[in-house]
């Protein structure tokens, strides 16, 4: 199907992640590869500070030219995505994690996923793999803290963003889309703001181009242990609920309280009326985040409120400069013009 000498680039972005990236590097060597498909992954380096990089040489020296080592210095996962989207030559573009275990057929499987031409980008199957026991509170139907992405056993079109993980794209839709907002995203250590992904699959939906579900295509996702607790839970909604409006940005019209569209005060009360008020503890825990996504939703909303105000009132200000400039400089034309301006202003 490739047109060009790679028909598919990996974009694999880490950070101070040696010991997880080498056992991903790993998994990577057993993938079974046809003949007829080329390929190469892409390693971009996110300005980590331990030993990435000797990882991914050894790695090199293994698997050849097709792996490559790309630094980005510009902190963000999204600036370290969009520098592998740059540099690859492959016609489909495929990302993935530096933390998780691929299934031996899981490359070829996403490339298949593209034999219809009308196929826009894929959305692989992320399975969670737990290093401990699920906790007995959470549920995982319709939540992403933990990261998984599994929608049954059958291809099919799908209206939802594939996930980083496991996804990719026809190179073209990067042309068209442009690239990942620098604005979203995990950043360093700074895991809070996400919705990076979900932001771009949302053009692509936009105008409807179309996105399949492939379940062959699969990813094991090991889940740290330090995630599967209430406190990471509680500070990932949260983060969300920022990450969410950020994304939308707000509304140009309706009524605003503080800078904070009004919906969002009932959302908080009516979650937090269920949190207090559920007998159920997994009910009363879920709608606990529920509160705590609404609070990120206010939060966020007041931030972009004074920044849209900051930004008005920088536009007046600009306005106004160029104002008084204008009549400063057809005033002086006017002196200029008499007798007495001609002595000063020659």
């Amino acid at each position: 199907m490739g047109q060009g000498s790679v028909d598919i680039s990996v974009v694999l972005a880490t950070y101070n992640r040696a010991a997880s990236l080498r056992t991903t590097l790993e998994s990577f060597a057993k993938l079974v590869i046809p003949p007829s498909l080329s390929w190469e992954l892409l390693v971009v380096d996110n300005n980590s500070r331990d030993n990435t990089r000797a990882v991914v040489e050894n790695f090199m020296a293994q698997l050849g030219p097709r792996v490559r080592y790309v630094f980005e210095g510009t902190q963000g996962r999204s600036a370290a995505i969009n520098a592998g989207v740059s540099s690859a030559q492959g016609s489909v573009v495929a990302f993935t994690d530096d933390d998780v275990l691929l299934d031996k057929n899981w490359l070829a499987n996403l490339w298949s996923g593209f034999d219809d031409t009308s196929v826009q980008a894929i959305a692989g199957r992320i399975f969670p793999r737990w290093i401990k026991p699920k906790p007995s509170w959470l549920e995982m139907d319709g939540q992403q803290a933990i990261v998984n992405f599994d929608m049954g056993d059958v291809p099919k079109e799908i209206f939802i963003a594939p996930m980083g993980a496991n996804s990719a794209f026809r190179k073209e839709v990067f042309a068209r889309h442009g690239l990942f907002r620098l604005d979203l995203g995990v950043r360093g250590d700074t895991h809070t703001i996400t919705c990076d992904d979900t932001e771009f699959a949302g053009r692509l939906m936009r105008v409807r181009d179309k996105i399949v579900y492939c379940p062959a295509a699969i990813v094991h996702h090991p889940v740290d242990p330090e995630r599967a607790t209430k406190k990471y839970f509680l500070r990932w909604y949260y983060y969300n609920g920022v990450s969410l409006v950020r994304t939308d940005g707000l509304p140009n019209i309706g009524v605003f309280y503080f800078g904070v569209p009004r919906w969002f005060y009932r959302e908080l009360l009516e979650n937090a009326a269920r949190w207090f008020t559920s007998v159920n503890p997994i009910r009363r825990f879920r709608y606990k985040l529920r509160t705590c996504r609404s609070l990120g939703y206010i939060a966020e909303s007041r931030r972009l409120s004074q920044a849209r105000k900051q930004g008005l009132a920088a536009q007046l200000e600009a306005s106004q400069s160029t104002s008084i400039a204008g009549s400063r400089e057809t005033n002086l034309q006017h002196i200029r013009g008499t007798d007495a301006g001609r002595q000063f202003y020659p």
